[in-house]
C-alpha cells in the first residue's frame, strides 16, 4: 500500500478527487485541516514490483507488509501507521509533522481562547454580583424610608404646623427629600408661621450642617477617580486634564484607563484625550503599573480611570503600585442614597475628596445634601455640563443648597394673593375678560433653575 495526500478546499471536494483517482473502495486514513485546506491522506494498492526506495513512507509500509508474513514478526497495520505519524527530525516538511505543528498551535489558541473566555465569565459574574448588591441596598434603604415615615406621620400630624408651613413641608416630601433629613428640618421650623422665614432658616441650618474645608483640585501627582457606572468619571477625567493641560501644557499630563473592558470605553478615552492633546494609555494588567509609573515619572499629572465594577479593587491596586496616589470619589448629582453610602461603608476605601457630576440634570439632589450631612468628606470638584469646559474648580455648600431649596414648589401666602386678586376684580371702563388666577410660583423667592421671570 501506498500513502497519497490530497489538497482541496473542503472535505466534500477532497473526497470527490480521491474517489476520482483511486476509485470507490479507497481507504481514507486521517482528514485535517491545514493553511486553510483540507488534507485527505489516504491508502491505495501498489505493485509489488515496482520500485519501492524511491520514496521512504512507500518503502517503510512494504516493509511491514513483507514482516507481517512472517508468523515470528507480525504488525499491523495501525502499528505501522502510528510510527509513521510520528515527527521525525530527517523530514520536517511530512504530512505527519505538519499536523503534529498544526494541531500543537490549534490546542495553544484552544487554552488561550478558553483562558480568556473564564476570565470574562468571571468578571461579568463580579459585575452581576455587585449589581444584585446595589439592588438589595435599595431596597434596604427604601424600607428603611418607609418604616422612618410611618412613625413620624403622627409626631408631624400632632405638631398644629401653619398652613404655609405645611405646604412646605409637603413639597420636601414631593421632592424626595429623605425622611430623617425631613424630620430634622421639620423639627427647626415647626413654630413659625411664615413660609419665607421657614425656608430661610431651612437654607441657614443646611448651609451650616455641610460646612468643610474644600479640597483642592488636582495638579500634581497621582489621582484615581473612581465610582459607580454611569457616574461620569471619563469626562471628569477629561476636564480636568483640559485643565491641567492649559496651565502647564500637554506633554506634562497623561490619562490612565485602567483595567475598563467595556465596549467602547478604550475608544472613548483616546478621543477625549486626542481632543484635548494629551497622551493616553492603557493598562490591563496590575503588574504594568509600576514600569508605567516608571516611564511616565516626568508627567506633573496623571488622572486615572477606572471602570465602575470592583471599584474598591482597582483603587486599592493602583495604591499598592504608587502608595502617594490619591483617590477621589465620583458620584453624580441625582445618585441614590444606597449608592452614596455603598461607597463609604466600604472600610478598604481611604477617599481623600468627593467630585460631582451632572450638577445640570439633577432636579432633587437631597440624598446628596443628607450624604454631606452624615460625614465630613472633602468636596472637590464639579461638573454642571456635558462640555470640556463645564467645570466647576471648587463646588461651593451654599450653591449645592440653593440648588436643592429651588427646584421646590412652594406655596406662597394668602395674604401676598389678596391683593392681586382684589385688583383683578376691579371694574374698568372697557368690559375685559376675567383674569386668570396668578401662580403661586410668581411669588417665589428663588425661580427653579433654567427659569427665569414670571411664568404661569
Amino acid at each position: 500500500m501506498e500513502l497519497k495526500r490530497i489538497l482541496a478546499r473542503d472535505t466534500k471536494t477532497a473526497n470527490e478527487r480521491a474517489i476520482a483517482l483511486y476509485g470507490r473502495n479507497v481507504l481514507v486514513i486521517s482528514n485535517h485541516t491545514v493553511g486553510g485546506q483540507t488534507e485527505l491522506v489516504v491508502a491505495v494498492d501498489i505493485d509489488e514490483s515496482s520500485d519501492q526506495t524511491t520514496n521512504p513512507v512507500v518503502a517503510a509500509v512494504s516493509a511491514g507488509i513483507h514482516e507481517a508474513a512472517q508468523p515470528a514478526k507480525s504488525r499491523d497495520f495501525s502499528e505501522v501507521m502510528s510510527e509513521l505519524s510520528r515527527p521525525q527530525a530527517a523530514a520536517p516538511k511530512e504530512p505527519s509533522t505538519q499536523r503534529a505543528s498544526v494541531l500543537a498551535a490549534a490546542q495553544s489558541f484552544d487554552m488561550q481562547v478558553s483562558k480568556s473566555a473564564s476570565e470574562v465569565q468571571e468578571r461579568d459574574m463580579l459585575h452581576g454580583r455587585e449589581i444584585m448588591d446595589l439592588i438589595r441596598d435599595e431596597l434596604a434603604t427604601l424600607r428603611r424610608e418607609f418604616n422612618l415615615s410611618q412613625k413620624t406621620s403622627g409626631w408631624q400630624s400632632g405638631l398644629n404646623l401653619a398652613p404655609e408651613v405645611q405646604a412646605l413641608m409637603d413639597s420636601f416630601t414631593e421632592a424626595g427629600m429623605p425622611a430623617s433629613l425631613r424630620a430634622l428640618l421639620l423639627d427647626t421650623v415647626k413654630d413659625m408661621r411664615d413660609e419665607r422665614e421657614a425656608l430661610a432658616s431651612v437654607r441657614n441650618q443646611l448651609e451650616q450642617a455641610l460646612q468643610r474645608e474644600p479640597a483642592a483640585v488636582p495638579r500634581h501627582g497621582v489621582h484615581v477617580l473612581a465610582g459607580p457606572s454611569g457616574s461620569g468619571k471619563s469626562l471628569m477625567v477629561a476636564k480636568l486634564a483640559r485643565l491641567a493641560a492649559k496651565r502647564d501644557g500637554a506633554d506634562h499630563i497623561a490619562i490612565v484607563s485602567y483595567k475598563d473592558l467595556r465596549v467602547g470605553a478604550w475608544s472613548q478615552v483616546q478621543l477625549l484625550a486626542e481632543h484635548i492633546g494629551v497622551d493616553a494609555f492603557s493598562v490591563q494588567d496590575a503588574a504594568e503599573l509600576p514600569a508605567l509609573f516608571e516611564r511616565l515619572k516626568g508627567r506633573h499629572l496623571i488622572l486615572i480611570d477606572t471602570p465602575g465594577s470592583q471599584t474598591l479593587e482597582r483603587v486599592a491596586e493602583v495604591k499598592n503600585a504608587f502608595p502617594q496616589a490619591q483617590a477621589h470619589m465620583v458620584m453624580s448629582a441625582d445618585a441614590s442614597s444606597a449608592t452614596l453610602n455603598r461607597a463609604m461603608r466600604a472600610t478598604s476605601a481611604r477617599w481623600d475628596s468627593l467630585m460631582v457630576t451632572k450638577l445640570d440634570e439633577s432636579v432633587q439632589p437631597w440624598p446628596l445634601v443628607e450624604f454631606l450631612c452624615d460625614n465630613r468628606l472633602p468636596l472637590n470638584a464639579a461638573g454642571d455640563g456635558n462640555q470640556l469646559g463645564d467645570l466647576r474648580r471648587e463646588l461651593e455648600i451654599r450653591s449645592l443648597v440653593e440648588m436643592a431649596v429651588a427646584q421646590l414648589a412652594r406655596t406662597a401666602s394668602a395674604a401676598s394673593v389678596e391683593p392681586i386678586k382684589a385688583l383683578a376684580q376691579q371694574p374698568s371702563v372697557t368690559p375685559l375678560p376675567p383674569a386668570p388666577s396668578p401662580s403661586a410660583r410668581l411669588y417665589a423667592a428663588v425661580a427653579p433653575r433654567g427659569m427665569r421671570g414670571a411664568y404661569n
